[in-house]
């Protein structure tokens, strides 16, 4: 996966979440949501999604990794100021994204698509793709309402048929609905 779209009616990609401030002079501990680091550097422009449909555009003016976050400042003057960005999104246009590579989609492309068997059978929906660090996973609700998650690894996703509107996948028993 590279970056992910959230709340956004698919122009936007969310590249950072907002975790907590840092210090007491505004700085933020900022989650990145791409594959692509570049994205966090000084003098990149984003968007702050301040609610739906409200945007700001911000500049950082510092970004640095840290503890597998990124730390960064975007003229916050204090630690107040910077709480009150607590799990807000920085976002960027779609046509600013990374290039993706083989074998890489964009979460938000995958809602709603159908998850089968290898016949065919429709198991779910895909209502949400969470992207994790360890692996990706697909959250999926049956007709039923049954919600389930399925690790997105070769063991168990066979094919993503994008055109087709698919995910082929292989379940263990008890793994889906």
């Amino acid at each position: 996966m590279s970056e992910k779209n959230t709340n956004s009616p698919g122009d936007l990609l969310a590249v950072g979440r907002i975790l907590r401030p840092h210090g007491i002079r505004g700085a933020l501990i900022v989650e990145s949501m791409t594959d692509w680091d570049q994205r966090f550097v000084p003098g990149a422009r984003m968007l702050l999604e301040k609610g739906p449909q409200d945007y700001v555009e911000v500049t950082l003016e510092t970004a640095a990794p840290h503890s597998g976050r990124f730390l960064v400042s975007m003229g916050l003057t204090d630690r107040d100021a910077a709480d009150e960005l607590r799990g807000l999104f920085l976002m960027v246009p779609a046509c600013e994204a990374a290039p993706l590579g083989e074998g890489e989609y964009w979460p938000h492309d995958m809602v709603d698509m159908a998850l089968v068997d290898a016949g065919g059978r429709e198991l779910g929906r895909v209502s949400e793709v969470l992207c994790r660090a360890a692996q990706d996973l697909i959250i999926a609700s049956s007709a039923d309402g049954v919600e389930f998650s399925v690790p997105f690894v070769s063991e168990f996703v066979k094919e993503v048929d994008m055109d087709g509107g698919t995910i082929t996948v292989e379940l263990p028993e008890g793994m889906g609905p």
